[in-house]
C-alpha cells in the first residue's frame, strides 16, 4: 500500500500528470493497488484549490480559520447571543477573493484560467471547509450550508408579539393611530425576518448533518476496506507461516539424517 505522502504527492503534480502517476503508483501498491487506482483525477477547479493548499499553505489557513469564525458568529447570532457577524463576513469575503486570485494565477500559469472554472473555485473557497481531506479535492464544492451548525438545535418559532389592549373609553387621535399601527407593523417584520433566518439556518444544518452522515459513511467504507486488506494480509501471512514450518520441520528430518550419515562414516573411517 502507497503511503500517504506517495498519495499527498499526486495531487501537487499538473493535472495532466495525475492518471499516468496514478498508475504506476498502483503497480507498485501490491494489495492496495486497487485502491490507488479508485483515486479520482481532480477537476480543473478542484486541482487549483488543491494547489492552494499545498503551495499558499498560510493563506489557505486564514481562509479556513475565517470561514469557522464566521460560523461561530452565525451561531451565536443564532443564539441571541451579541456576535460581530457584519466584521466576520468581511473578513472571511476578503480572503475569499484573496484565495481566487491566488488560483486564478495558478491556473493562468497551468493555462486553463477560464470563467467557469474561476467561478467553481470562487464558489468553493466560500464553502470551504468540506467532507474531503485538505489538498485531495476531486470536485468543486457547492454551498449547503453552514458546517458549523451541525447538532445545533435551531427553533424556527417566532416570538409572540405583546400588544397592550386599547382603551375604550377614549378614542386614539389619528397620529397616535398611525404610530401604533407603524410600530405594531414595524415588530411583525422584525419578527418575519427573524423567522426567516432562523428557517434557513434550520435548512442549512439539515443539509449539514446529511452531509455529515455521508462522511462518516465514507469513512466507515474506508475502515471496512482496511479491515478487509488486513485480514487478507494476515490470512496469507498464516498461510506462509504454516507451509514455512512444514518445511522447517522437513529440513530439520533431512538435517538430522545428514549428521547420522557424517557420523556413521566417520564410525567406519576409525575402524578400518
Amino acid at each position: 500500500m502507497a503511503k500517504d505522502d506517495e498519495i499527498d504527492g499526486l495531487y501537487q503534480l499538473p493535472l495532466d500528470e495525475f492518471t499516468p502517476a496514478r498508475n504506476a503508483l498502483a503497480k507498485d501498491a501490491g494489495k492496495g493497488a486497487p485502491e490507488i487506482k479508485r483515486l479520482e483525477k481532480p477537476k480543473a477547479a478542484a486541482w487549483a484549490v488543491n494547489q492552494l493548499y499545498w503551495r499558499e499553505r498560510k493563506l489557505y489557513d486564514s481562509l479556513i480559520a475565517a470561514s469557522e469564525q464566521l460560523r461561530a458568529a452565525y451561531r451565536l447570532q443564532l443564539a441571541g447571543k451579541s456576535s460581530d457577524v457584519k466584521s466576520a463576513e468581511t473578513t472571511h469575503r476578503d480572503l475569499v477573493k484573496k484565495a481566487t486570485q491566488a488560483a486564478r494565477e495558478i491556473l493562468e500559469a497551468a493555462g486553463n484560467a477560464s470563467a467557469p472554472v474561476m467561478e467553481a473555485i470562487r464558489e468553493t473557497l466560500d464553502t470551504l471547509p468540506g467532507a474531503d481531506r485538505p489538498g485531495r479535492l476531486t470536485k468543486p464544492l457547492k454551498r449547503t450550508g453552514f458546517e458549523a451548525l451541525q447538532g445545533f438545535t435551531v427553533s424556527a418559532s417566532p416570538r409572540p408579539i405583546k400588544t397592550k389592549p386599547q382603551p375604550a373609553k377614549k378614542e386614539p387621535a389619528a397620529s397616535e393611530l398611525t404610530a401604533k399601527e407603524r410600530k405594531a407593523s414595524e415588530a411583525e417584520e422584525r419578527e418575519r425576518k427573524m423567522t426567516t433566518e432562523r428557517l434557513r439556518f434550520a435548512e442549512a444544518a439539515e443539509r449539514e448533518a446529511d452531509a455529515a452522515l455521508e462522511r462518516t459513511r465514507r469513512a466507515v467504507e474506508r475502515a471496512q476496506r482496511m479491515r478487509e486488506r488486513i485480514e487478507g494480509e494476515l490470512a496469507d501471512a498464516a498461510e506462509a507461516e504454516k507451509k514455512l514450518r512444514k518445511e522447517e520441520t522437513a529440513r530439520e528430518g533431512a538435517h538430522e539424517k545428514t549428521v547420522a550419515e557424517r557420523e556413521r562414516l566417520e564410525e567406519l573411517r576409525v575402524k578400518s
